[in-house]
């Protein structure tokens, strides 16, 4: 027998597989933190014995395959969630360790993968004067390329795939909140609505606690977002801050959110980002094109 935890890469479904094949009492699943803080350090005995089992199912079987299957979880991410997936993918997706603030240097040789081949062709496309034979992509071409998705998270990639989690009408889906990883409150409250679910029992001991705090201990960005909200929120206000060093993904986003909410379009130029809130505003009643 099998649960499906369905889930979209970089989303932690592997950390939800362990812990409920744990604390659901089906097998002992060791420690299965890796170097990058995944999951996805697991025994052949562990392997053998699961009953919750984590794979992009609903990119890698039919929807008539998946009929078999009476229930399934499925991780489900919210728009405002996007900053922080982005950011997490990159880094902990089968473990390559891309640090996305890092993208502009050997960005074709980070990204030649399986997983992120798309991202250089759809780069290639949209900015026809970069040279294919440099490893290197310019930051600023990189912070202009991502802000699209933020501008306008109808289209960004991940929220995209995430519309193709499609379950038959007499599948039975739980659906995990993404953002629940964070908040140990809410997660909590999440897996005991599980336990009802699956009519089980899970076992909040003190291990389980534990666990959830190293899990949270490999993740850098949790706050990149309020960060940058903040930045926006007083740009909009007219406060005048100095913008601390950021990430490439928050410049993008900061970028594509003040786009989206003074319909004005950020600078494609300099590679070096603004220093301060006042000079971003500036630039926006002053200099900035309307979109």
């Amino acid at each position: 027998m099998t649960i499906p935890i369905d889930f979209v890469a970089g989303s932690h479904g592997n950390f939800l597989e362990t812990i409920l094949n744990q604390y659901f009492n089906i097998v002992e699943t060791g420690d299965t933190f890796t170097g990058t803080g995944t999951s996805h350090r697991k025994s052949n005995d562990y392997e053998q014995n699961k009953l919750f089992s984590a794979k992009h199912w609903f990119q890698r079987y039919s929807d008539e395959y998946l009929k078999q299957f009476d229930k399934i979880i499925s991780i489900k991410f919210d728009q405002e969630d996007l900053l922080l997936l982005s950011s997490v993918s990159l880094l902990r997706v089968r473990d390559m360790n891309i640090n996305d603030n890092h993208l502009e240097i050997d960005t074709r040789v980070k990204l030649n993968n399986r997983f992120y081949n798309y991202i250089i062709d759809q780069i290639d496309n949209a900015y026809p004067f970069l040279d294919c034979n440099e490893s290197s992509i310019p930051r600023n071409v990189l912070r202009e390329f991502f802000k699209f998705g933020f501008r306008d998270p109808e289209i960004n990639g991940f929220w995209v795939t995430q519309k193709e989690m499609q379950y038959h009408q007499d599948t039975k889906v739980f659906v995990l909140k993404f953002k629940s990883f964070y908040n140990i409150d809410q997660l909590v409250l999440q897996i005991k609505d599980l336990e009802k679910f699956l009519d089980m029992k899970f076992d909040f001991s003190d291990d389980f606690y534990d666990r959830h705090q190293k899990f949270l201990s490999f993740i850098p960005y949790i706050n990149h977002k309020l960060v940058c909200d903040n930045i926006i929120k007083n740009i909009q206000s007219g406060t005048d801050i100095k913008i601390p060093e950021l990430s490439l993904f928050q410049e993008s986003y900061i970028n594509g959110n003040l786009e989206r909410l003074f319909q004005k379009e950020m600078p494609f130029h300099p590679v070096d980002y603004c220093k301060s809130t006042a000079e971003m505003l500036y630039y926006l009643e002053h200099q900035a094109p309307n979109l």
